[in-house]
């Protein structure tokens, strides 16, 4: 893995940092101070490859100014605490250094975190008078949770509230442009960032819940990163019960944040405990079954010639068998792929032993923790599906087959059915503890409690489930909670083996094999729905359902209300239930297993104690209690390390001017009996729902009216992009970018200046631009005058102010080709460069005929126009440009053919000249030996003409060169035999 040196980022690269202009006032002064350090060196008293010679220390120094932002001078003087609850002594202290600093405040699960951010944000809201203040979270529990707080304890005009969650709303500019004070996920307020929705220099406060997620790439670590860019003087305020798992991890959430102060508490602290609910901790031994032990043993017998292997290839540590470790086995396969310098035979040769061993281990793991049942399942699934593979050849795993193909794994599995098919038999020590904890706790209590499991697999929490119903009591009715996927669906040997079988060739046995997958198709349907049938018949059938579909958002939403509404007073929650969700209050909490994580270790006791004392049950089995004990006492080494100044913080502005030091006043703040029902309101979406239309300006009503007006369509704001004032926004040409110079008659550089040359027009040379499109016959003077309308007078020769006037009516086509053809045939000038093509003339100036033609052309329409005297003739530029870019040999002019005008849509004839060239192609295409010897000698006799030719040039006087010179046809040519043999024996391509 890269080092996050070694990582490129735009937010690191202190050169394009200087490019912006940005509302920051931070300066940063470095200090470096080199020493000599002792190196070690050759016979030669030379210094070793790589050693380094001088020790650098930095030192930054870092200030800040005033802030840009505009402050209310008047409400500097004091800062608002408010009394509506208890005043604790941590809140006010974390409030207070909250206010000047960027906190990361650690304190444990239900002490007030929510209190402490409204406070601060309270009080930024009436220190500033535009800023804009900003709480996320990762939930949108917990985002109404602080809505609840913020309208229902600190007073913030509901009006001045705005709540964006991931539906997207159309007018979210308008929000962020009106609104200060904004509840939010972080992904909404990152892609707002990144769209130019957000001025990041108006955020003064950004509150961050569950501060603990903030590394790698996390929406709360790309938001602070972007903030940076352009705003320095903003505050942060952390909130989290679990910083993170080690000092490492503490440091990056300190690094991502720019914290430059902790609180933490923990439950033990002076100024805390006192506020703290009594919290019973019982940790019970669970012993394994001897049915368990003996399976143990069987797996261990069965995978000991491959655990032997892997230890010989050093490739594992050397252990029990019954004590492999799958994540162990994982990581080191993870190592060897990674590995480069590994031969690819050895290298997948070991990755396959060590992925047998990670299987195991997690059989092991199953077996020891959740029992037989959730062990059986895997066991079967990972059984059934190498066995089907090997045996159709789709896997040559041989140490894999050894293990699977062992007979004593054929007992374990007849022995695990027996088992289950026992409704008696309990699969593992738990489920009796967790029965025996609940009854005597509902025989305690009552039924009115409430009570969660936690555990991590769905499998295990369906059979707890199960379990509990088989007492068949109505005191404990529970239901299963977990998260929106569905479950994994094990290894259907029919569908892979008939997916992997010949296909067949005959369209009879496609067919066939169609209608079987058809019908197999149709009685899965059909099974399935039997099973949920038979589902809802029973008590656990909601939880079987859930199990298998999973439970999206409105599910949850409705097993948590009536678990708080107490048709359901028994939880087994997955890791979904530990954080993020408003689950209520718990009065026993069981955990069924533990993990090596103190945050989710952390996070399951935080959800009792909260309002009343709480009791937490900790089930451990195998070295579960081991596990448990040394992730504990990391957190609380954790902690003593973070007191003790360990971490590196961030320096943060202050905001507040240093000369003004605001004072605590404690106001018991009045809610207006709108806001107040909000306190009310237990439901998630009711509390949104609530926010989202008092930031609409709309209260909730009773009754709503079935007119409604009609929307009026506001122009889309452009978008903004956050630039440096002094960029220019818009397309620049590369044109724009640089100079011309051109050389003067001195030889030297001249500026040429833009608005010259774009002012200088170029000559444009209308009679050499239209030549082409014009008629050899006649030329328009619409060339001239284009707009210019066409005459109606009838008169045939008519002169007018120097201009003659013509008229002529307009022929069929087929007498205009005629006569075109007939005058061509008097053009027997072969030097002539103009050539007239079969197709007629065709003026530029006529009109279009809007009638649709008909077979019978009777052309009655006349048309009109003026020939100028001095048309077809060249000016003088026109003739120098004339004499330079055309020459006699290479240009020639012909006509443009219209045949769509004046005449039908049909195939026109080639010219015979054209006609004879497609000829000449075809026969050489087909290889047509007498056109390819006629051509041969057509070539031979223009070499000789050309000998000749040359030798007569160079004998005529140079004034006489310039002279057209008529030669003989090929035909009329008189050569003697010796004269033509010695022709065509010459290096031809025949």
């Amino acid at each position: 893995m890269a080092s996050t040196e070694d990582c490129f980022s735009d937010f690191e690269d202190d050169e394009l940092d200087k490019l912006y202009e940005k509302a920051i006032n931070k300066t940063v002064q470095e200090t470096i101070t080199r020493r000599v350090v002792p190196v070690q060196r050759d016979l030669h008293n030379s210094v070793l490859p790589g050693q380094k010679t001088i020790y650098e220390e930095i030192q930054r120094d870092v200030s800040f100014g005033p802030t840009h932002h505009e402050l209310d001078h008047d409400a500097l003087s004091f800062y608002v605490y408010p009394t509506n609850y208890e005043v604790r002594d941590y809140q006010y202290t974390i409030v207070y250094k909250s206010l000047f600093q960027n906190t990361l405040c650690a304190i444990p699960t239900g002490m007030g975190k929510t209190f402490i951010a409204s406070t601060v944000m309270l009080n930024y809201f009436r220190w500033t008078k535009k800023a804009k203040i900003i709480f996320t979270a990762p939930t949108r529990p917990l985002v109404a949770q602080q809505i609840k707080a913020c309208l229902g304890i600190t007073g913030i005009p509901s009006d001045q509230t705005a709540i964006l969650l991931d539906k997207s709303r159309k007018n979210r500019e308008e929000i962020w442009a009106n609104k200060r004070v904004f509840f939010a996920t972080p992904q909404v307020v990152e892609n707002d960032l990144k769209r130019g929705v957000l001025d990041p220099k108006d955020v003064v406060c950004l509150v961050i819940d569950e501060a603990h997620r903030a590394t790698g790439s996390y929406a709360y670590t790309n938001v602070v990163k972007f903030i940076d860019r352009f705003n320095s003087s903003y505050r942060l305020l952390a909130l989290t019960a679990t910083p993170a798992s080690d000092l490492e991890g503490v440091q990056e959430v300190v690094n991502n944040l720019n914290i430059s102060k902790i609180e933490i508490r923990t439950e033990e602290s002076i100024d805390i405990v006192k506020y703290m609910k009594k919290r019973t901790k019982e940790k019970i031994e669970v012993p394994l079954l001897l049915e368990i032990e003996d399976i143990i043993e069987q797996l261990g017998i069965a995978v000991k010639p491959v655990l032997r292997q892997a230890v010989e290839l050093g490739i594992y540590e050397e252990c029990d068998p019954s004590q492999i470790n799958a994540f162990k086995a994982m990581q080191q396969s993870q190592k060897i792929i990674a590995n480069p310098t590994i031969p690819e035979g050895i290298k997948w040769r070991n990755f396959f032993i060590l992925q047998l061993l990670n299987n195991v281990g997690q059989m092991l793991k199953r077996l020891k923790i959740y029992g037989i049942r959730t062990f059986f399942n895997y066991f079967q699934n990972k059984c059934t599906e190498f066995t089907t593979k090997y045996n159709l050849k789709k896997s040559t795993n041989k140490t894999a087959a050894e293990f699977y193909y062992h007979p004593i794994l054929k007992n374990i599995k007849n022995q695990c059915e027996r088992y289950l098919n026992d409704p008696k038999f309990v699969g593992h020590g738990k489920l009796q503890c967790v029965k025996d904890e609940l009854m005597e706790f509902f025989q305690e209590r009552g039924s009115d409690s409430r009570v969660i499991i936690f555990t991590e697999l769905r499998e295990s929490a369906l059979e707890i489930v199960k379990f509990i119903d088989s007492t068949s009591s109505n005191r404990i009715r529970p239901h299963i909670f977990i998260g929106q996927a569905r479950a994994k669906e094990g290894f259907d040997e029919v569908k892979y083996t008939r997916k992997h079988a010949p296909k067949g060739r005959k369209k009879t046995e496609r067919l066939k094999r169609q209608e079987e997958d058809e019908s197999l198709e149709a009685e899965r349907r059909k099974r399935a729905e039997n099973d949920k049938f038979e589902r809802s018949a029973r008590r656990t059938g909601s939880s079987e359902e859930a199990q298998i579909s999973g439970m999206n958002q409105k599910v949850q939403k409705e097993v948590i209300h009536n678990f708080k509404k107490g048709e359901y007073n028994v939880l087994v929650c997955t890791s979904i239930g530990e954080e993020g969700l408003d689950i209520g209050e718990v009065d026993l909490i069981i955990c069924y297993d533990t993990t090596s994580s103190p945050i989710k270790n952390i996070q399951r006791m935080g959800r009792t104690g909260r309002k009343r004392d709480g009791k937490i049950v900790l089930l451990f089995s195998s070295n579960e209690s081991y596990k448990f004990e040394r992730a504990m006492e990391d957190y609380s080494n954790l902690q003593g390390l973070i007191s003790k100044q360990c971490i590196d913080y961030k320096k943060s502005d202050r905001i507040i001017p240093e000369n003004i030091i605001p004072e605590c006043r404690k106001v018991l703040i009045t809610i207006n009996d709108e806001d107040e029902v909000i306190n009310e309101m237990e439901d998630v979406d009711e509390v949104i729902r609530y926010a989202t239309q008092c930031m609409m300006g709309k209260k909730p009503k009773a009754n709503k009216t079935a007119t409604r007006k009609r929307k009026v369509r506001e122009n889309k704001k452009a978008k903004k992009f956050f630039m440096p004032g002094n960029v220019e926004t818009s397309i620049v040409s590369a044109s724009s970018l640089l100079n011309k110079f051109v050389v003067d008659i001195n030889g030297g550089k001249q500026l040429v200046l833009e608005n010259a040359n774009s002012n200088k027009k170029r000559k444009v040379f209308k009679a050499l631009d239209n030549l082409e499109n014009d008629s050899t016959e006649e030329a328009s003077s619409s060339l001239e005058t284009e707009d210019e309308e066409m005459s109606d007078n009838n008169d045939n020769n008519i002169v007018a102010n120097g201009r003659h006037e013509y008229e002529r009516k307009l022929k069929p086509t087929a007498d205009i080709i005629e006569e075109n053809i007939a005058r061509s045939k008097q053009l027997s000038s072969p030097s002539m460069a103009l050539f007239v093509n079969d197709y007629g003339f065709l003026t530029k100036s006529e009109k279009k005929i809007k009638d649709t033609l008909v077979n019978q052309h009777d052309f009655k329409t006349e048309i009109k126009g003026t020939i100028n005297e001095n048309d077809f003739v060249l000016t003088a530029d026109e003739k120098d440009s004339f004499s330079k870019h055309y020459v006699p040999e290479s240009t020639s002019f012909d006509v443009k053919p219209n045949i769509v005008r004046y005449t039908k849509s049909a195939k026109v004839p080639h010219c015979q000249k054209v006609l004879k060239v497609i000829s000449l192609f075809d026969d050489e295409r087909n290889d047509n030996k007498k056109t390819i010897i006629d051509m041969n000698y057509t070539k031979c006799l223009a070499r000789s003409i050309l000998r000749d030719t040359q030798k007569a040039f160079i004998s005529e006087d140079k004034s006489q060169a310039d002279k057209s010179v008529s030669y003989e046809s090929s035909q009329s040519l008189t050569l003697s035999n010796a004269e033509l043999d010695d022709i065509l024996g010459s290096d031809s391509d025949f």
